[in-house]
């Protein structure tokens, strides 16, 4: 019969066994399945701002019912869409919407297959003048066809107009002319007063909601500058 110490020995003789197998047997996996079993952080949003949002949204409002005013046959659906474009394009070239939203106004009363001899679109784009510095500038606009889209319409017109802008030194009636292609005083006149008439707007829609937001005691109270 084997003693106490003799059984512990042994004992610990087999645990060492059993490691060794389970050590030997165990499955294999590459360094990178042991991460991918890690919970994943997901890194926290920052919320956006909420008063951008909503002049962002007024903003869009105004346009849609300068569009839907200037040409009755568009549908608010894609004179939302042509206001989205607008405020993305603002964003990207540095031109105040309601410039472009002017511009379009004037230029081709928001119809999107608009032409006149060599101008197309919302923006009445000159293609023989533009198409060389528009496909370098543009991977979207290739073709005719792809400048009478109207994102890639109202993108092109906004580049054109703020290198326009940059080389007037910030003189809209210049830039304005150079994009006209002549000095068109009737032109610029009726531009200037669509964009004026559409910042009139937005200052009935922001005092509108300023009260709004007072009178109504479950929303948030905020100003929108």
């Amino acid at each position: 019969m084997m003693s106490r110490s003799s059984q512990t020995a042994f004992l610990a003789f087999l645990a060492l066994i059993w490691s060794f197998f389970s050590i030997a047997t165990a499955p294999a996996f590459a360094e990178g399945e042991r991460y991918d079993r890690l919970e994943v952080i997901v890194p926290v949003q920052s919320e956006e701002d909420p008063e951008k949002d909503v002049l962002s949204d007024l903003k869009a409002d105004v346009i849609v019912s300068a569009f839907t005013r200037v040409n009755r046959g568009l549908d608010s659906s894609a004179a939302s869409n042509y206001a989205s474009h607008v405020l993305e394009a603002s964003g990207e070239f540095g031109v105040h919407p309601f410039m472009i939203a002017s511009i379009i106004i004037r230029e081709s009363t928001v119809k999107q297959n608009a032409r006149s001899r060599h101008a197309y679109g919302l923006m009445q784009i000159n293609w023989r003048a533009h198409r060389k510095s528009l496909t370098k500038a543009f991977s979207t606009i290739r073709t005719l066809d792809d400048l009478l889209q109207p994102r890639n319409n109202i993108f092109a017109g906004t580049y054109i107009f703020s290198w326009y802008l940059r080389s007037s030194d910030g003189d809209v009636d210049k830039a304005l002319s150079k994009y006209l292609g002549r000095n068109g005083r009737k032109y610029i006149s009726r531009v200037m007063s669509d964009y004026r008439d559409m910042i009139k707007q937005l200052e009935k829609r922001k005092d509108k909601l300023g009260s709004e937001t007072v009178r109504s005691s479950s929303s948030v109270a905020f100003a929108v500058e």
